[in-house]
């Protein structure tokens, strides 16, 4: 039975044990001669939700907040043009953008208790690794190898909540730098992240919102429905519908397919506008967000660029890329993000979905 046959198999065994959430923690022995994870599982007792909303509040607004319960991350830029100019700002993050990541990568857990691989079922509660050395709550695969040398502690990685979402903002902020511009390229508004949101799960055609091979005339992504979603869809789509309390919801705003374009690299793209990843006939605002319960805002940016009116969503599905970024099951190219436990089935029992959440289709480097 291949891993990720094994990796099924074990999801739909959890019709039986509905309370159960799926649970991988592979130690490097266990990965040898494939993925060959570099750290071993460290113990823990995974934070309650009040206690992982601490963690968020403390991390998001950067280094200065996290200290040393993070690693070192340098600044980030801040404007286009549309209309400031561009400049460089610390490094920050909307708390719905890493609290909806989170969600997508792990159902906010750091530590569990393993029910695969088989060597490790029933072991003490330890930190959640993914088959493809994904680490804890973030999901940190790039640097967890054996042989890698990262500029941060992997042991912390392991054995710190903090330090892992603190982590995973560090890869985040690449991907931020990396990617064209949204909007006016602001890093308080939620929207503006959503082409470095895509980036962390890769850079692919299969993340495309025009990919013909999603739910066509899809509205918001709700997690309790399912269906077939980009990467970045699916973590707008839980703002929107939160998970026990864990945040305020937020009605985001989506950028139009026709702007997008058909490809796996976005260009720069107007501010977000659209009210759902295909229906530009009604208009949402962009938002700010912060911790600790603090009430969003009104990031007070323009709807639209004039450019494209204004409930116009011209695009029309192209046919898949036919080069490398177009990988079988939706799986990214090699210019990805993090590890995604990000399921495609299409469950309407919100455990079973939280199931394949941690199961994952879409395998990137981070």
């Amino acid at each position: 039975m291949s891993p990720r046959l094994g990796l099924v198999v074990g999801v739909l065994m959890l019709t039986s044990r509905a309370a159960l959430a799926f649970c991988p923690s592979y130690t490097p022995k266990e990965t040898a001669g494939g993925q060959n994870c570099g750290v071993d599982p460290a113990p823990g007792t995974n934070p309650t939700i009040p206690q992982w909303n601490l963690v968020f509040a403390k991390v998001a607004p950067g280094k200065a907040s996290w200290l040393t319960d993070g690693p070192s991350i340098g600044d980030i830029g801040s404007g286009c043009g549309k209309p400031n100019p561009p400049t460089t700002v610390p490094a920050h993050f909307p708390c719905h953008v890493l609290k909806s990541i989170a969600m997508v990568e792990t159902g906010w857990r750091q530590f569990c208790v393993p029910d695969t691989p088989a060597a490790s079922v029933g072991a003490p509660e330890r930190t959640i690794i993914s088959f493809d050395c994904g680490y804890g709550i973030g999901q940190v695969t790039s640097g967890m190898h054996v042989g890698q040398n990262p500029s941060f502690d992997r042991q912390r990685v392991v054995s710190e909540p903090t330090y892992n979402l603190a982590t995973g903002t560090l890869i985040l902020a690449g991907k931020w730098g990396a990617t064209k511009c949204v909007g006016d390229n602001n890093p308080d508004v939620v929207e503006d992240w959503y082409t470095a949101i895509w980036a962390y799960n890769g850079l692919a055609y299969s993340n495309n919102p025009s990919n013909p091979n999603l739910t066509p005339g899809r509205g918001v992504y709700n997690p309790s429905n399912g269906g077939s979603y980009t990467y970045q869809e699916k973590v707008l789509g839980w703002m929107e519908h939160p998970s026990a309390n864990r945040w305020t919801s937020l009605a985001v705003a989506y950028p139009n397919r026709a702007d997008v374009g058909g490809s796996g690299a976005p260009p720069d793209l107007p501010e977000p506008s659209c009210d759902s990843p295909t229906d530009c006939t009604k208009t949402r605002i962009v938002h700010a967000s912060v911790c600790d319960g603090v009430p969003m805002m009104d990031a007070g940016v323009p709807p639209k660029d004039a450019s494209v009116p204004p409930g116009v969503d011209a695009a029309s599905p192209p046919p898949p890329n036919p080069d490398a970024s177009t990988a079988p099951n939706g799986a990214a190219s090699a210019d990805g993000g993090c590890s995604c436990r990000e399921g495609s089935s299409t469950p309407s029992a919100s455990w079973l979905f939280l199931a394949f959440v941690m199961l994952g289709t879409r395998r990137r480097k981070r």
